[in-house]
């Protein structure tokens, strides 16, 4: 599946702290070395292990309490992982560009039941099949299989790995840290346990910044597939209508699906093992480039793409390959967390929906095998709530919303669907970013309104975050219409 498949402790010590519902959850925190690989430079880490029992199941998972080392922390803010399979607390989990917004507050990092190092996890060892670019055949689904009935035989229980479990995991972390005051960070599949918290307004829950909205019980595969369109079609418009890509890159295409007609008659070769090559036709070409909306500049990073094919093809090799390597790594590593997360909205009639005409065209092979793996997984069970079903209300506390117009993973449409659950929302649309907008990796971009738009982001968390600074003027006009 090449182009669908392809983030001071107040109190350590043992503790019994009294859960939301009536049942009495014992929790505890043991001390642990971190084990980041390097410091942040702007703050210090203190680590633990955090265990609880949830109904039967003993929950284990790393936690690190970043303290702020050159400032006086004025607060709490808690980051809640996407992915999922996002794992922070770890060698290579944690990125400074996290920190940048919390300079003054103290960050609390966890590794969500399920990811790397917790207890226990969801494991289905798929072997040297992941390399297979058509993995999700026969061969695949046949493991496929084999885990679901291990899982239903031996455990541990899928449904018992979803962003509910994950929000009731925050809460009782947040008693066991003895933390009376916090907010909230997530980003993508991080939201939705968010999301879950602020309708349930624990009394510790302080403010929520949710960036790339996904909404629980969503299905998403007709605005999944619309969002994939919205990014290319900008693309077509800046590299070809706009001439934003150099001549020779453009040859004689006038278009975009002109341009990745080339790769049918001479498909492009990627070697994601010594001896595993892809060979990457049209389709593929553009799933790829639609895929770079996973970052918030994604539009440059596609102009520099289809730029350095043509004029520096080796270095272009290296960096598709490079991607697929680290994609294709995490799915084999988080696939059945994935499978949960996101098999739970699959419908049977999303095979029709695949195959509705689009605006650029899909692997129709390949986005068959994605839904049939969600098939297996989903099974006879009910789908999760419909988050979007509740009953309406305004939470107590500030949320800022961030979308950004061309993201292919959590379409902008999901974000702007929460307005009709809950009210209040600062909401602002970037139209031409990516996802991910509030993560500054220090890039400026070549076009205005993408510079523009990365500047507004991170003003827009910075004012959410400090009352006595208002958002610049000009950023004002992407607050969402459904917002004013």
């Amino acid at each position: 599946m090449k182009g669908l498949w392809a983030a001071v402790i107040l109190m350590i010590g043992e503790t019994v702290m009294a859960a939301p519902a009536a049942a009495v959850a014992t929790t505890h925190l043991i001390p642990v070395s971190c084990p980041f690989a390097s410091d942040a430079p702007t703050h210090r880490a203190t680590c633990s292990r955090f265990t609880r029992e949830d109904d039967g199941l003993s929950i284990a998972f790393d936690v690190a309490v970043l303290t702020p080392s050159t400032r006086k922390s004025i607060g709490h803010v808690l980051y809640i992982p996407g992915g999922p399979g996002e794992a922070p607390v770890s060698e290579d989990g944690l990125f400074d560009d996290l920190l940048i917004p919390f300079a003054n507050r103290t960050v609390v990092l966890f590794n969500p039941r399920g990811t790397r190092g917790t207890e226990p996890r969801l494991a289905c060892d798929f072997g040297a099949l992941v390399w297979d670019e058509d993995f999700g055949d026969a061969a695949a689904q046949a493991i496929l299989r084999d885990c679901i009935a291990r899982f239903g035989r031996d455990g541990p229980d899928p449904a018992r790995f979803t962003s509910l479990d994950i929000a009731e995991d925050i809460d009782a972390l947040a008693g066991a840290l003895g933390i009376l005051s916090m907010g909230l960070y997530g980003i993508s599949y991080g939201t939705e346990a968010g999301l879950h918290l602020v309708a349930q307004e624990p009394d510790w829950l302080e403010f929520a910044i949710l960036d790339s909205v996904s909404v629980p019980g969503v299905s998403g595969t007709k605005d999944e597939i619309k969002a994939r369109d919205r990014f290319l079609t900008a693309l077509d418009r800046l590299c070809f209508a706009g001439a934003r890509c150099p001549a020779i890159a453009r040859g004689d295409a006038t278009t975009l699906s002109d341009w990745a007609a080339q790769f049918d008659d001479a498909p492009l070769g990627v070697y994601v093992q010594d001896d595993v090559e892809w060979t990457l036709e049209s389709t593929d070409i553009l799933d790829y480039l639609s895929q770079l909306g996973a970052y918030r500049n994604g539009l440059d990073l596609a102009l520099a793409l289809i730029g350095s094919l043509e004029t520096g093809r080796l270095r272009a090799l290296g960096w598709i390959r490079g991607d697929i390597v680290s994609n294709t790594a995490f799915m084999a590593e988080n696939l059945p967390l994935m499978l949960q997360a996101y098999a739970d909205t699959y419908d049977p009639g999303d095979a029709d929906i695949i195959r509705r005409p689009t605006r650029y065209p899909l692997d129709l092979e390949d986005a068959a095998m994605h839904l049939d793996f969600y098939r297996l997984w989903r099974g006879a069970r009910a789908r999760e709530a419909r988050f979007l079903k509740g009953e309406y209300a305004v939470p107590g506390i500030p949320v800022l919303v961030l979308s950004g117009g061309l993201d292919p993973f959590t379409p902008v449409e999901w974000a702007e669907a929460l307005h009709r659950r809950l009210g209040g929302l600062q909401h602002y649309i970037f139209p031409h970013l990516g996802h991910a907008v509030s993560i500054n990796t220090g890039t400026v971009s070549g076009e205005s309104d993408i510079t523009t738009q990365m500047h507004c982001a991170g003003g827009a968390v910075r004012a959410f975050l400090d009352p006595t600074l208002d958002p610049d003027d000009l950023c004002q006009a992407y607050r969402a219409e459904s917002d004013q």
